[in-house]
């Protein structure tokens, strides 16, 4: 999240309305992408079906609402590539115009997985006007903007931020065991259920197959999909939902491209019955996980609940001590800068954290599924309650009342303890 994003919410001073303002951005962005989406359809199918449904699949899709009503950026990513892929097919040779190409070269400004969507676009660029000048210098436009973009921002953050990152995503690395699995997992991602899920990634690959003879659907789609895959599998880029956002809009497009072909009324009213079909099977097996709402307000709100807790509580000079979730906390932390913060962090190793504590007391605070499951690889209430130089002097938890069956996950809590005892520091 830039430090452009956390200032916007952090001027309004208080923690429920910044709380809305990171919500912002992209909620906007998320609600632009649905008409967005449906005129990239218009101009690529001339099609009201086709542009009607998909602007209603991209509504009503669970990780397109999740990912427009949490306060990280995810959501812009969506719309980016809308964005890209509009700008490519406004793209007009003949004419020496060279504003598409450098608004594309400013794309990865906006979302590090334009670069995908980049690639299918110029993939189908060279191979229908590999001999048009305009072309070469379109391209030199957006490769000057795109080794500024590198050099001066890329490297430096990616060096700095980014360098041991492989390591945390490997279980999501080990998803795609094969391009079938693959495409299941997005269709997952896309509907959030595994109800009818190998029919549709079926219906999936039929729609690639049929695109063969559109080739500039077949680039703007299955290629920047193919080249995720192709990141996923060398451990470059992460099979995690949230970073696959995306490529949203490209599988929508190839699951619909069929109804495109079909040209007589009896046939595409049959199609059409059997779309919606699968669509309820969709709908009825997504309400069987939790809905974008549960998700996207428990976790914010139960460490919301904590640190106003704390506040109204806070005695002055006992030092806080954060602990996961992190990011969470430290959003938070924002806000209450007269808190005297431990310079200890409950992160990693975090049993060899607490024994090298100085002797005396310290606020806890916790939030998220990690204080159940990964602090110490063991209950953290054990540990505490068996180490002899531990005394819990307060536990408070904050459970949001209108979650059922999710509360490991997005409980906070706030824990203050004793230690009787200060243990040398390299034990």
């Amino acid at each position: 999240m830039s430090k452009i994003f956390y200032q916007f919410a952090f001027f309004n001073f208080t923690p429920r309305v910044s709380d809305l303002m990171l919500r912002l951005i992209p909620l906007v962005s998320g609600i632009a992408a649905i008409p967005a989406f449906g005129f990239l359809l218009q101009r690529l199918f001339k099609n009201k079906f086709v542009t009607a449904a998909g602007m209603l699949i991209l509504a009503l899709a669970p990780s397109a609402v999740l990912y427009s009503c949490i306060f990280k950026q995810y959501s812009t990513e969506l719309l980016v590539s809308i964005l890209t892929l509009i700008l490519f097919s406004k793209i007009d040779l003949k004419v020496r115009n060279f504003k598409p190409f450098l608004l594309l070269g400013l794309m990865p400004f906006l979302s590090l997985s334009s670069f995908f969507v980049l690639a299918g676009g110029f993939c189908y660029l060279w191979v229908k006007e590999r001999c048009s000048r305009n072309l070469a210098y379109g391209t030199g436009v957006f490769l000057a903007v795109l080794v500024f973009y590198t050099f001066v921002f890329l490297i430096p953050v990616h060096s700095r931020y980014y360098h041991d990152m492989s390591d945390y995503w490997n279980a999501s690395f080990s998803m795609a065991s094969g391009i079938f699995s693959y495409v299941k997992i997005l269709l997952f991602y896309l509907f959030r259920t595994y109800t009818g899920i190998s029919l549709a990634a079926i219906l999936f690959f039929v729609s690639v197959l049929l695109m063969l003879r559109n080739l500039k659907v077949f680039c703007f789609t299955a290629i920047p999909v193919l080249l995720a895959y192709i990141g996923v599998i060398t451990k470059h880029y992460p099979l995690d939902e949230r970073l696959m956002v995306f490529i949203i809009p490209l599988v929508i497009i190839i699951l619909l491209y069929p109804l495109t072909l079909i040209k007589h009324r009896i046939y595409k009213s049959y199609s059409a019955i059997l779309y919606l079909i699968l669509a309820v099977f969709i709908t009825v097996g997504s309400l069987k996980f939790p809905s974008p709402i549960e998700y996207i307000v428990t976790k914010p709100e139960a460490a919301r609940n904590v640190w106003e807790y704390l506040a109204k509580n806070y005695d002055g000079k006992t030092p806080v001590i954060l602990g996961y979730s992190l990011n969470t906390n430290v959003y938070y932390k924002m806000f209450y800068n007269k808190f005297n913060y431990c310079n200890f962090i409950l992160i990693n190793n975090t049993k060899e954290t607490l024994k090298n504590l100085p002797a005396g007391d310290y606020y806890i605070v916790l939030t998220g599924c990690e204080f159940y499951q990964n602090l110490l690889g063991s209950d953290f209430d054990t540990f505490l309650k068996e180490a002899s130089e531990f005394e819990i002097l307060e536990s408070t938890e904050f459970i949001p009342p209108h979650i059922n069956g999710f509360t490991e996950i997005n409980s906070g809590r706030l824990l203050k303890i004793r230690k009787n005892r200060t243990e040398p520091y390299f034990s």
